[in-house]
């Protein structure tokens, strides 16, 4: 099986389109990555890139980024209700879906199916171990914590891997924060 390294990440899914999704998916995309964020409804994915643009509008005010990042970080985000079209040629997927382990167990088994085989996988869950639902995701040695703080007020990032992560994944997240 093929270990990315960050550098080959190009391609980025945001499982879940609510305030963390939101988050997730703008820093992604402000600093470069194709976004694709999936939800279960396009009305919900609607409301979720509304804010988006708000959000993405407040760090501009704030300095935080550049207008021109940011109008173009608009453009290379899109969104799906359509699991295989939010899977299709994924490299790296932050999940930030309900915290209940097995809704998470869920939407990651249904994803390793959809994704190619080397994408890393991985949680912004604030409050659970990924050990909790790591055998449902499909590829345990891909997966890993990997938790962000309120983007317009801190740069932190935890990654927390569980025993079954592999060494390559752990580097390959913390390279790609």
């Amino acid at each position: 099986m093929i270990d990315l390294k960050a550098e080959d990440i190009k391609k980025v899914l945001i499982l879940g389109s609510g305030t963390m999704g939101q988050q997730t998916a703008l820093i992604c995309a402000l600093h470069g990555y194709n976004v694709v964020m999936y939800d279960i409804s396009m009305e919900i994915l609607e409301r979720g890139f509304s804010r988006i643009r708000k959000n993405c509008l407040r760090l501009v005010n704030l300095g935080q980024f550049p207008q021109a990042a940011a109008e173009k970080a608009l453009t290379i985000i899109s969104i799906t209700d359509k699991p295989e079209t939010a899977a299709d040629n994924v490299d790296f997927v932050i999940e930030s879906v309900p915290e209940d382990p097995v809704i998470k167990g869920q939407v990651f088994a249904m994803f390793h199916k959809l994704c190619k085989p080397e994408a890393i996988f991985t949680t912004n869950t604030s409050t659970l171990l990924p050990s909790m639902f790591a055998d449902a995701v499909g590829r345990p040695e891909k997966f890993c914590a990997f938790h962000f703080h309120d983007i317009s007020m801190t740069k932190i990032v935890d990654v927390m891997p569980h025993p079954g992560t592999s060494a390559e994944t752990v580097e390959t997240v913390k390279d790609f924060a």
